[in-house]
């Protein structure tokens, strides 16, 4: 059966090439197949050393092949070296640590960005196993051909954006005597650059489908040599007589324009494809616990399992792909199965016979609840649709839909004849939106208010009697003061409401005694509940949950505290704190802490809590008495072929369910899914399921389509302890060149050997009693000391020193600090501090705290500099443009003190932001808005232009994330232009590599000129 083959290289008769994560080689003339690897990890980009006797490669190591250095391997004997201790960041979709070409001499040179605080790889030649800086500013390949030296700038595969017209398409650029003019620049892509008869040949898709195109050394008089319109041309590599590629899972070859695709037979079986046994705990997506409270039911890695609490056989009802579990009252299992043959609602008896199935064909369920008369089911899906079936006679009703946001809160009165539910009316950026609390009535079909518009009421639910209905609403506003700016926020606004829902019934805090309410309790008085709602007398908190007990309730609530573990796929989890709420003597009291959440049993007597750690625990409601639930126990069997079938269909699914463009949808069609089906069975390891993917996705060649985690290998990476230091290898010696440091007072701002009398030019000797040499750099010696205490014994002139350190995991905040104090310190000496400086790396959490900290010192300053460059988005730049466009109209003036302007922290000066191609998603955005407010001129390059918003709420069986553009970004001025296009500056300035090699930051110098040439013009409001 034919391999999927990628990323080859070539160098005369031989061939290098990656398969089921390892590395091969193929000799043209004898057609010989050797494999050099097995399973060390994900094995990309190889390189054949020039003299024929090494493959170089990148390994990928972690659970998502999130680590990444560069090895090499003897073709000879076998034997591995590995180069690079670098533990570079990498992604299925982008690696950032490479090969990056060889020089004249033969020695290596790799791009990675590991000594640099933003994802822009840098190159670094290998001298002595030591890196050594090109200082050539961002590129990814180079070349020496000649007298000429050619980088690839942005020179990426990007498969997952097909048809990229962004400012970070790639560039080609050369020199002679390092006066680098750009040769090659499409509006389209470019990547793949490399030396072949005498000419420049690169992969492009400006005309379409990516082929392989060739220009002369100056770039002109472009060619192309190949056409295909399946599938694109990738991974190119030439040894200046032919080109290898690979395109569709296979290898070709270009000699003398002639395409010949390579018959590589291999018929090995591969490792990747063998069933393996996992924790079910460490794939958990739902969990429940049945009517009695002695089984309980999970969803984990898509498989449905329902066991007994301690012990008992692990029933697993039924394979890929299981979403949703339920219990019915009467002990059957509801599960929601759904994949490329079913999108279906199955009922099982408790011995896994399946009693009935029901289709759904509207859509993915977010959402479903029996009724405890097991008659119906309540559906919400991701169409913002709410349904009811019949589980009797299998008619689905549609009862309400929404324009603003899922239904997918609701529950059933005890005699199942009202469906309450939390219905969204708006949204609102970034949060919920409002919504209100509905009733449906089966017995009319009739839905009724029972809030009004305007707050966020949600979690609805229905007493233990029937008689009241509670909800949550965040109603209770009552702002807490910023610490930092001057501001003001709402942490704590959520409290539990109460309304009756019976004729008859009283008000639940009414202080009336049961006995003299002597009325007969009636039927449900449905018209006149608006008005009734009544307020728990608690504290406010950020309540998630309320569970109706036996003369109480139960009220789950979240701390407040910060968002950054929390943000974007930082995967933090939330703990928080249960308080049993008693109607008697009307206190709210601790009932357990460390919640994760918790499921509810149908006779309402015990809870399934998941508390930190994967730890479950049942316990009994009323007694409090808890009990250990051992789901470590749990095993379940990995069938990887079948989790790649459904792993690939699910992916374009939620495409045709969530991409925001109906009419590119219907243009389409089934093809994308089709196309990369068919090459299914060509793949044999789950790295290579994340090319199907990501190829697939770039069919849609919009931004943010993205594959985020999941379970590419079981290879662990090793961290490396880091000193936050640069250092170079002199005369046999390690001597320290920098030591890094930010704001000397805040955490994390500073190399550990601050806390020392260690210097630069002081020279490291020994790291835990191991000398340091060629072949023993720090980071070698480092591998596997993260954040642990070390010693140093360092040479301080005639002096040997020891120390002891703790080493950091991670340095790449030391030196983002690092890049923003050296670069405020340059503009405030340029301009005797007469002009601020602010760099803003993003536009979620990380971007929120470096404005906030500094905005006010420099903003009051005669201008400011706001830089975005290399800005990696988020969702908050309006409100920092809302800071920045604030007009100083006034002052405050005390007797004593500082006058402080009106409004406060409002901008001195005139203002100029800097972008670059670096600058993206939210980044774009804020760079466009800053120009359509007109606060200043934009300085830089074009911005990377993504500007279709995500939000993915379904993760893939082995928790994989895969994004779908859901929300276009229109402007009045360039309407949808913004996307795969980006923001153009007002001036264009560019880096290029001379600048780099010269220390100059030619952009932020022309904002310097200009700012000061501004400001002198400005007419500042002075007080008279």
């Amino acid at each position: 059966m034919e391999k999927y083959l990628i990323y080859p290289d070539v160098r005369d008769n031989l061939i290098a090439f990656v398969s089921d994560n390892d590395l091969w080689t193929y000799n043209i003339d004898d057609k010989n197949v050797e494999r050099l690897t097995n399973n060390l990890g994900i094995i990309t980009n190889p390189r054949i050393s020039p003299d024929k006797k090494y493959v170089y490669f990148r390994l990928m190591t972690g659970k998502s092949g999130d680590s990444s250095d560069i090895y090499s391997i003897d073709i000879e004997n076998g034997n591995l070296n590995r180069i690079t201790y670098l533990c570079g960041k990498s992604t299925s979709r982008r690696m950032y640590t490479s090969i990056a070409g060889f020089d004249k001499n033969n020695n290596l040179i790799i791009s990675t960005d590991a000594y640099y605080p933003f994802g822009t790889p840098m190159l670094f030649r290998i001298i002595n196993k030591n890196l050594e800086p090109l200082n050539l500013g961002p590129a990814l390949t180079i070349i020496y051909y000649k007298n000429n030296i050619i980088l690839g700038r942005n020179t990426i595969d990007m498969p997952h954006w097909k048809k990229y017209k962004g400012g970070t398409r790639g560039k080609i650029l050369s020199a002679k005597n390092n006066d680098f003019k750009i040769v090659v620049d499409l509006e389209s892509n470019v990547n793949s650059p490399m030396i072949c008869n005498d000419n420049l040949y690169f992969i492009s898709d400006h005309e379409g489908t990516a082929n392989i195109y060739s220009t002369d050394l100056n770039g002109n008089n472009i060619t192309k040599h190949t056409d295909f319109t399946d599938y694109y041309v990738r991974n190119a590599n030439s040894d200046n007589n032919r080109i290898i590629f690979q395109k569709g899972g296979s290898l070709f070859i270009l000699e003398n324009d002639k395409v010949t695709k390579l018959e590589i037979d291999i018929n090995v079986p591969s490792v990747n494809t063998e069933n393996r046994i996992l924790k079910a705990t460490d794939y958990l997506t739902d969990y429940k616990i049945n009517y009695s409270g002695n089984l309980i039911g999970l969803i984990t890695r898509g498989q449905a399992i329902f066991t007994g609490i301690k012990n008992g056989p692990a029933m697993n009802i039924n394979k890929l792909k299981n979403q949703i579990i339920e219990f019915m009252n009467n002990n059957n299992v509801v599960v929601y199965n759904y994949n490329e043959d079913n999108n279906n609602i199955l009922i099982y008896n408790i011995d896994k016979t399946l009693r009935n199935s029901f289709e759904f064909r509207n859509g993915i369920i977010f959402s479903l609840k029996v009724s405890p008369d097991n008659n119906y089911i309540a559906i919400g899906n991701n169409r913002y649709e709410l349904f009811i079936l019949n589980i009797k006679d299998g008619g689905i009703n549609k009862i309400d839909e929404s324009k603003s946001g899922v239904i997918n809160d609701f529950s059933w009165s005890n005699d199942s004849m009202l469906l309450a539910y939390s219905y969204p009316e708006t949204e609102y950026y970034g949060y919920n939106g409002s919504s209100s609390i509905k009733l449906y009535d089966l017995k009319s079909n009739k839905k009724y208010d029972a809030t009004t518009s305007g707050s966020v009421d949600f979690n609805p639910v229905f007493s233990i009697d029937g008689n009241y209905l509670f909800y949550l609403s965040k109603r209770s506003l009552d702002p807490v003061s910023d610490q930092l700016a001057f501001n003001f926020a709402y942490p704590k606004i959520t409290k539990p409401y109460a309304i009756p829902l019976k004729e008859n019934v009283l008000p639940l805090f009414s202080d009336v005694p049961e006995e003299f309410n002597v009325n007969t309790l009636g039927n449900y008085n449905l018209k006149n509940i608006l008005k009734l709602s009544e307020v728990f007398p608690v504290s406010a908190e950020d309540y998630v949950n309320i569970t109706p007990v036996n003369n109480g309730v139960l009220l789950f609530y979240f701390p407040v505290e910060g968002s950054m573990k929390y943000y974007l796929f930082n995967n933090g989890e939330k703990a928080g704190n249960v308080n049993l709420f008693d109607f008697k003597n009307k206190k709210s009291e601790l009932y357990e802490n460390d919640v994760v959440n918790y499921a509810v049993s149908g006779n309402k007597q015990f809870l399934l809590i998941r508390k930190s750690g994967n730890k479950f625990i049942k316990k009994e409601i009323e007694s409090k008495k808890d009990d250990t639930v051992d789901i470590d126990r749990l095993s379940i069997t990995v069938e990887p072929l079948n989790e790649w079938k459904n792993m690939l269909y699910d992916t374009f699914n939620l495409i045709k369910e969530n991409f925001w463009s109906k009419e590119k949808l219907e243009k389409l069609g089934d093809e994308p899914y089709f196309k990369y089906k068919r090459l299914l069975d060509k793949i044999s390891s789950r790295f290579e399921l994340s090319d199907l993917m990501r190829e697939m996705q770039g069919e849609y060649s919009t931004s943010h389509s993205y594959e985020i985690g999941g379970d590419l290998t079981n290879i662990d990476s090793v961290g490396i302890g880091k000193l936050g230091i640069d250092y170079t290898f002199e005369n046999g010696k390690y001597v320290i060149t920098k030591i890094y440091n930010g704001d000397l007072s805040d955490e994390n701002e500073k190399s550990p050997l601050l806390y020392t009398d260690i210097k630069e030019n002081d020279v490291i000797k020994s790291i835990n009693g191991v000398t340091l040499d060629e072949d023993n750099n720090p980071d070698r010696v480092l591998l596997n000391h993260a954040k642990e205490i070390i010693t140093l014994e360092v040479e301080k002139g005639n002096e040997l020193k020891k120390y002891y350190v703790k080493t950091m995991i991670d340095e790449k905040y030391l030196r983002y600090r690092n890049f923003v104090e050296t670069n405020r310190k340059y503009v405030h000496d340029k301009t005797n501090d007469k002009i601020g400086y602010i760099h803003i790396p993003d536009m979620g959490m990380n971007g929120l705290n470096e404005f906030f900290r500094i905005f006010d010192r420099e903003a009051n300053r005669d201008g400011l500099i706001v830089d975005l460059r290399f800005n990696g988005g988020g969702f908050v730049s309006q409100l920092l443009l809302e800071k920045l466009s604030r007009k100083r109209l006034g002052y405050d003036v005390p007797r004593r003190g500082i006058i402080l302007p009106y409004p406060i922290d409002s901008v001195n000066g005139p203002m100029i932001a800097l972008t670059n191609e670096y600058a993206g998603s939210d980044g774009d955005i804020g760079t466009h808005v800053f120009k359509l407010m007109k606060l200043g001129k934009v300085i830089g390059t074009r911005t990377w232009g993504g500007v279709i918003g995500i939000n993915p709420k379904i993760k893939l069986i082995d928790d994989t994330t895969v994004t779908q553009p859901q929300f276009a970004t229109w402007f009045k001025d360039v309407k949808y232009g913004l996307e795969n296009y980006g923001s153009e500056p007002d001036i264009y300035v560019e880096n290029m590599p001379q600048n780099f090699l010269k220390s100059q930051d030619l952009q932020l110098d022309t904002a310097i000129e200009m700012i000061l040439n501004d400001a002198k013009n400005y007419k500042k409001l002075e007080l008279s």
